[in-house]
């Protein structure tokens, strides 16, 4: 018999940064996350089911790759479209990881200003 699973999913992702107003435009602007509220310094934006929380911490240290966000696009061709035309900086071109069929399951790496590691990641039709 299987446990019940103590977790639902990620409510939220919060960043620390010491540059809030880039960050908060980064998330806005670019990946078009809305901005659901501000509180006490920090600003909260939606991606999908997940809150994006962003706060501004002076002494915070500088982003060392050990933790990764991974966004699942809604069109993989638009939002790579989109963010090329926005001037994102992919790190490479897209990976294919799997094949199924007529889709391919591809990974896009890219950072946002402070240097934190993004992938898009999801599937594409070929």
């Amino acid at each position: 018999m299987s446990e019940a699973a103590l977790l639902n999913g990620v409510c939220q992702i919060g960043i620390a940064t010491t540059q809030p107003d880039a960050i908060v435009a980064f998330y806005r602007d670019i990946l078009g996350a809305p901005v659901l509220f501000e509180a006490s310094g920090m600003t909260f934006m939606r991606i999908g089911a997940t809150s994006v929380m962003i706060g501004g911490v002076p002494d915070a240290k500088p982003p060392s790759g050990d933790v990764i966000i991974y966004f699942e696009p809604a069109d993989w061709d638009a939002t790579n479209a989109r963010l090329e035309a926005a001037g994102v900086a992919f790190i490479r071109d897209a990976m294919v990881v799997q094949r199924d069929g007529s889709r391919e399951h591809m990974l896009r790496p890219f950072s946002d200003p402070e240097g934190r590691p993004i992938y898009l990641h999801g599937w594409r039709s070929v």
